[in-house]
């Protein structure tokens, strides 16, 4: 409408004036423009940047104005940021990394090495977000408030923006989370931080926004859906931060640590909301620096493995920190993966039903009833046949009367078929009139064998008479021992609702 208002001049007729008076566009005037998709004589505007960045083929975009090749107005808004070569060596790169570690990132207490090469990650990340397709979450994390989380998340857009983050808050409502992803991408934010999570990080709104060029969803208040483009870096701090479900192998970590009770009396080297401000053109020229050096010198191969998803982003960004001797910025996301409560909980069930069935196919109703079978051991007390089974089903499966429940069961499964996990997946093994049979199938038994340790004593041989004392070679578990015992206690399996005494029994 401005370019419009700017070209043409528009009257209509005033009856107070009884002449033409200057007016604005008719909106109609407007409509039928937008509409003409493929006729505009102007070109598209796909975003707008402040300091200099990179094109998706690696070349400098440096030059105030239009770029016709990527379709960024670059508006430098009164900066001057200093001549970037266009084929810097590795020393300079290396001069240029040393400049924003000891200017910038000295005063945070990071954990491990990989820690502070997922902080550079950001920071270059967030510098050159236009030339790449999709970018991982990354996430500041600390055990105790005030360790520098939100700081550092400003420090990552002051550099590439000038402006501290767009904060915006999480919540676990998905409809509540799909409106608020879409309002923030509206707005054009360049670094988006959800600040301060109290609650673990999952969703698959986040996870659209993060592997997916362009995010779709009904706006609000219209009827209609709209399409925006997710070209922003997103960041999350939180203390002792959790991650859950898919957006695990989203994210990127980085952990701080101060190691005191008072992290918030530590003094930084300067005030840096009001250094970077002052620097940023230095900043931004040694950021672009380190990854030009990486893309002159040929892009080398890494000692790194593939991040499916996110290739742009570790072939460029995390390659080029590698190359520089960083450590790998990737590394600390086995974490989240590990700490994961969906993943805990496959592999619990995972383990707990080979060590019950080994290779064999079960439904999940015959799944609880082999966990509820117990036993009489030789003091006379109740224990169960099944511990490991009866533990997970019940800590994961019960519903709101505190049964175990065989259709969340058998849901869990179909979900997470054929998903390999330490070395194993669940595979359906065939059928009957009682549902799918579900059986554990290794598919790499060095990596299953460590998980499965512990959980293989608990496998007992099925049996449907009383073990006698006349036989004491029977394999039974011993719970305090960890171990089958021999001595030739009663290992009947039965029914929790089919009670088994001493005097039935004859011992």
């Amino acid at each position: 409408m401005d370019r419009i208002n700017r070209l043409i001049h528009f009257e209509r007729w005033s009856d107070r004036k009884n002449d033409y008076a200057r007016c604005h566009a008719p909106r109609a005037a407007a409509t039928a423009l937008l509409a003409r998709v493929g006729e505009w004589l102007f070109p598209a505007l796909s975003g707008v940047v402040n300091a200099p960045t990179l094109r998706p083929d690696g070349s400098l975009l440096d030059q105030p104005g239009y770029d016709p090749a990527t379709g960024l107005l670059f508006e430098a808004q009164g900066v001057v940021f200093p001549p970037i070569p266009e084929h810097p060596t590795r020393a300079q790169a290396e001069a240029a990394l040393t400049f924003i570690g000891q200017e910038v990132l000295a005063g945070f207490p990071f954990a491990e090495p990989s820690d502070r090469a997922a902080a550079l990650s950001a920071l270059l990340t967030a510098l050159i977000r236009p030339a790449l397709r999709t970018a991982p979450m990354h996430t500041f994390d600390a055990p105790h408030p005030g360790s520098g989380k939100s700081l550092l998340a400003d420090v990552v857009a002051l550099v590439a923006t000038g402006n501290t983050a767009k904060v915006m808050s999480f919540t676990r409502d998905p409809e509540e989370m799909r409106k608020r992803v879409l309002s923030v991408l509206l707005q054009g934010a360049a670094v988006v931080n959800l600040d301060n999570l109290e609650e673990p990080l999952q969703g698959a709104a986040l996870c659209s926004a993060l592997s997916q060029t362009s995010y779709s969803d009904r706006l609000l208040q219209y009827s209609r859906t709209i399409s925006v483009s997710t070209c922003c870096t997103w960041l999350a701090t939180g203390n002792n931060l959790q991650v859950i479900g898919d957006i695990t192998r989203r994210c990127i970590p980085c952990r701080l640590d101060a190691q005191c009770e008072h992290p918030e009396e530590r003094e930084f080297k300067r005030d840096l909301y009001d250094w970077i401000p002052r620097h940023r053109s230095q900043l931004v020229t040694a950021g672009l620096t380190i990854l030009r050096a990486y893309l002159a010198a040929g892009k080398p191969k890494q000692p790194m493995k593939a991040l499916g998803g996110f290739e742009d982003w570790s072939n460029t960004v995390r390659a080029a920190l590698i190359w520089l001797g960083e450590a790998d910025p990737n590394v600390g996301r086995a974490e989240f993966e590990n700490a994961d409560p969906d993943r805990l909980k496959l592999r619990a069930l995972m383990t707990a039903w080979y060590a019950t069935f080994k290779s064999a196919g079960a439904t999940s109703k015959e799944a609880v009833a082999k966990a509820n079978e117990t036993r009489i051991n030789d003091q006379g007390d109740e224990e169960r046949c099944y511990p490991d089974l009866w533990e997970v089903l019940n800590d994961h499966f019960q519903d709101r009367s505190g049964k175990v429940n065989g259709n969340a069961i058998g849901y869990f499964l179909r979900k997470n078929q054929r998903r390999v996990e330490i070395g194993a997946r669940f595979e359906i093994a065939g059928g009957n009139t009682k549902g799918n049979l579900w059986r554990v199938a290794i598919v790499d038994q060095r990596r299953f064998v460590p998980f499965f340790d512990d959980a293989k004593n608990y496998s007992l041989p099925e049996t449907s008479l009383p073990s006698l004392p006349s036989l004491p070679s029977l394999p039974i578990y011993d719970r305090h021992q960890g171990r089958d015992g021999r001595d030739g206690r009663d290992v009947t399996p039965r029914s929790e609702n089919f009670a088994v005494s001493k005097k039935q029994t004859g011992f």
